[in-house]
């Protein structure tokens, strides 16, 4: 497998935000257009933040640049559960814009909105001068972006929803909670499909909740859907609408001389994701990524220590609430390799049998700071080793070799 080299190349906010970073100003959601000319970013004050890169015909790669912003969702309170959802914006996904009209869905815990984002001009009319009769005429003064909300899908979830995803056609969309996979048409929103339930008729007998869910990158009658067990469960439309029963599972036994106080919390998984050719399934959990071939389920190719040093401040990482933080996970575009993220400013590149795990470090100084991490490798984590700098979310062009990764309010673009 050809080794990618990845550069750094442009970062969004400073060292001087960061270290003064305020709780709504993190990001929490990130996604490229599908061309890779937009992206949309959501941060935990419910906005959606898009940046445009510049069409220009130069062949150095042109760098991003703000474009607009809009208040996708503010804090409410739920009556019924006498709770407060948060605005905070859990996923961003991009749907084919319509001439100069982008369409963006965004969601927080419980409303998925469908946002257009079209150009409109701004026209005055310019009196002819002297005394001749001559018709008045329109001046475009200035442009602007406008937002204006489409639909707004009925809150059906009882609980948080965790991921959102279209069909490679778009025609559908996909969403869950804890308990259930939801199926939408984007088209007609007001009713929705139950793909999975998992509620039992007992909920004390409830021992697994889903984590997260995704398309197939091309079959649109395909997803997998993760569990709080370590589990995938790779699901086909059309053997049967409700894939509870009929999907297929790909879980590794667990090892009972293995099991210790923290084993269910770092297995189970935070997200998972398509190679882009589709023949495998990454899987990330709090310490590993497994790598699994559709076409063999009964055990992964590979299973990755991303940083094996975390191992020894698990006792910390519990006190301190970190070991339940979640890490995305996003598949290069040749799927020989994997991109996922770490504590400590750092995020890591590996090809597909785990045999090259590269780690870069993000930094202000516009540089590419990488090592390699061997196999079995240890260092002892000190003091000034940053569980509070987490990179969470990333996110991979579809076009090119590109991954743009968000830690706190920064973001930052990496190419190969």
């Amino acid at each position: 497998m050809k080794k990618q080299d990845w550069k750094f190349m442009q970062v969004f906010g400073d060292k001087a935000s960061s270290d003064n970073v305020s709780d709504e100003d993190i990001i929490s959601a990130v996604q490229f257009e599908r061309t890779g000319r937009f992206l949309g970013l959501g941060d935990r004050a419910g906005r959606l933040i898009v940046f445009e890169v510049p069409q220009t015909k130069k062949k150095d790669k042109a760098e991003y640049q703000y474009l607009t912003e809009l208040q996708s969702h503010t804090r409410e309170f739920d009556f019924l559960k006498s709770t407060d959802i948060e605005e905070k914006i859990n996923q961003v996904q991009w749907l084919r814009g319509q001439g100069k009209n982008m369409y963006v869905l965004t969601t927080n815990d419980k409303t998925v909105k469908l946002w257009k984002i079209s150009e409109k001009n701004v026209t005055k009319v310019i009196k002819p001068s002297g005394k001749d009769l001559a018709m008045p005429k329109l001046q475009v003064v200035e442009s602007g972006l406008i937002p204006s909300v489409r639909k707004v899908f009925p809150n059906l979830h009882n609980y948080h929803i965790n991921s959102l995803t279209a069909s490679n056609n778009e025609e559908f969309v996909l969403t869950s909670d804890d308990l259930k996979v939801y199926l939408w048409s984007v088209e007609q929103p007001s009713k929705a499909f139950v793909a999975v339930d998992l509620k039992p008729e007992n909920l004390d007998e409830l021992s697994e909740v889903i984590t997260s869910s995704t398309f197939h990158p091309t079959l649109d009658n395909q997803f997998l859907y993760t569990t709080s067990k370590g589990i995938i469960k790779l699901c086909d439309m059309r053997k049967s609408g409700i894939c509870d029963n009929t999907a297929i599972t790909m879980a590794e036994p667990e090892d009972p001389a293995k099991k210790n106080f923290f084993t269910e919390i770092v297995t189970s998984i935070s997200d998972a994701c398509f190679s882009r050719n589709g023949k495998y399934i990454f899987s990330r959990d709090f310490l590993t990524v497994k790598v699994w071939d559709i076409a063999m389920a009964n055990k992964p190719v590979a299973t990755v220590q991303v940083f094996e040093p975390l191992k020894s401040k698990l006792c910390d990482l519990y006190e301190n609430e970190c070991i339940f933080d979640k890490f995305s996970i996003a598949s290069t575009l040749d799927s020989n390799s994997f991109i996922t993220g770490n504590f400590n400013s750092t995020f890591h590149v590996v090809d597909r049998m785990g045999e090259c795990n590269q780690q870069y470090e993000l930094n202000f100084n516009k540089k590419t700071i990488v090592r390699q991490i061997p196999p079995k490798y240890f260092e002892n984590l000190g003091s000034s080793y940053d569980f509070n700098r987490k990179v969470q979310k990333l996110s991979m062009c579809q076009t090119q070799n590109l991954v743009a990764v968000a830690c706190l309010n920064c973001l930052y673009f990496y190419t190969a």
